[in-house]
């Protein structure tokens, strides 16, 4: 009985890490657009709040290993679209109720692109990691709001309300219906390094014990070969 409600409580303590939004497979659909390019198939999604709520992380999974940069055609486009409460929200295209855009183009360099719709405002940050079928794009915190003072800190994270939407010419793959609805989860954080062993005061006296019992160790061997040795 102990062991299964350990069990149960482990699980609940993992879940917040564990969610993500399925995408079904197979569901890239034709877009307005010019060329025939094919959209990568985007089959689940993770967005997190990581760094200590300073940043936030998207780790998306396609069906097909990644092909960076793309360079049949156009390169294909990823964009994170996401709605912030606090900030007007616009509708246009594909896109529906959304004021800011993480975005990427596979690209020779795919960096990282920021852009703040009400404010007219962009930035750049580094290009995700690309590794096979997944690609992980993180951005700090202060570059989806407008942080005048660059505190870093981003308190508003968890409000926000984030989709996925992959394009290539003229294929589109959204994840659900395309509107920005999934929130971001507090993330693993990774654990705090070991402190390091004291070496004042009674630390000093410890290390200080051990040196001397491995010198007085060190010397009953030898004295012990000696005697034998005569």
């Amino acid at each position: 009985m102990g062991t299964r409600r350990a069990r149960r409580w482990f699980v609940v303590a993992l879940a917040p890490i564990l969610v993500a939004a399925a995408d079904p497979r197979d569901d890239v659909t034709g877009c307005a657009g010019a060329g025939a390019g094919v959209a990568p198939d985007l089959v689940e999604a993770r967005g997190e709040i990581v760094e200590l709520g300073t940043s936030a992380r998207w780790k998306l999974t396609f069906a097909e290993p990644l092909v960076v940069p793309d360079a049949a055609g156009h390169p294909f486009r990823v964009d994170i679209a996401i709605h912030d409460p606090g900030v007007r929200g616009f509708t246009f295209g594909y896109y529906r109720n959304v004021n800011r855009l993480v975005r990427v183009d596979a690209t020779v360099h795919h960096r990282t692109e920021i852009l703040l719709l009400p404010e007219r405002a962009q930035n750049v940050f580094n290009p995700p990691i690309v590794a096979g079928r997944s690609m992980t794009i993180q951005v700090p915190g202060r570059t989806l709001s407008d942080d005048e003072d660059l505190t870093g800190t981003s308190p508003g994270l968890e409000e926000l309300r984030w989709t996925v939407m992959v394009r290539n010419e003229r294929t589109c793959d959204f994840l659900g219906d395309g509107r920005p609805t999934e929130p971001l989860v507090v993330g693993a954080e990774s654990p705090p390094p070991a402190a390091p062993l004291e070496t004042g005061g009674a630390g000093r006296w410890v290390w200080g014990g051990a040196a001397v019992a491995g010198a007085l160790g060190m010397l009953a061997v030898a004295g012990y070969v000696v005697r034998r040795a005569r």
